[in-house]
């Protein structure tokens, strides 16, 4: 699916966290993450949506120590999500894909992951769905479809256009003045203003 994934790294732990895993069967990642010798931690959802954690099985297949990790309202709305995308994207409506397990569901409206001598702060952004949320490291922020380089799309089915507005402006008031680097969910990451 034509998603961002990323994957963040320490050189000198060699440990990793994937965020949104979009490719059915992660092979770019799985190489990846082999070729360099890391060890994958944790595999977070910025949201629901299949485009964003179709790899999720693949992945936890070849790594089973490594922690999915996504908001609680994300873990309730992904098995009624899939459907959908093999309907739009790929006219194959027999095809079903469900994340086969979420083993930290978040709670809060401000978490924190310790993770490798770091904290990542996930901020539940609920409006594109309402399980969304943004991560942010040191001056990164990963948005999933929250913040986004275009038009935003707000999903029906379990998206509110009033929740994210306010969630944007929520991240803007917090976030913008402070040179961080957006990394959406697609389009090419941006500075932040």
């Amino acid at each position: 699916m034509t998603s961002n994934c990323y994957i963040l790294w320490d050189e000198e732990s060699r440990r990793c966290v994937v965020i949104d895993p979009a490719s059915e069967k992660s092979l770019r990642e799985i190489a990846f993450i082999k070729e360099v010798g890391f060890s994958l931690d944790y595999i977070l959802l910025t949201h629901e949506h299949t485009d964003h954690n179709w790899g999720v099985n693949a992945l936890v297949d070849e790594y089973p120590k490594a922690k999915v990790v996504c908001h609680r309202v994300c873990a309730e709305n992904m098995g009624m999500e899939s459907t959908v995308y093999f309907r739009l994207y790929y006219d194959n409506p027999s095809y079903s894909y469900s994340v086969k397990q979420v083993d930290i569901k978040l709670e809060n409206e401000i978490s924190y992951l310790d993770w490798d001598k770091k904290t990542l702060v996930i901020e539940h952004t609920p409006g594109h769905s309402m399980g969304s949320v943004c991560i942010v490291l040191d001056d990164k922020i990963f948005t999933g479809d929250t913040i986004m380089p275009f038009k935003p799309y707000i999903n029906k089915r379990n998206g509110l256009k009033d929740c994210y507005i306010k969630s944007v402006a929520y991240m803007h008031d917090k976030y913008a003045d402070k040179g961080m680097t957006i990394y959406p969910g697609h389009g090419d990451r941006y500075i932040y203003e």
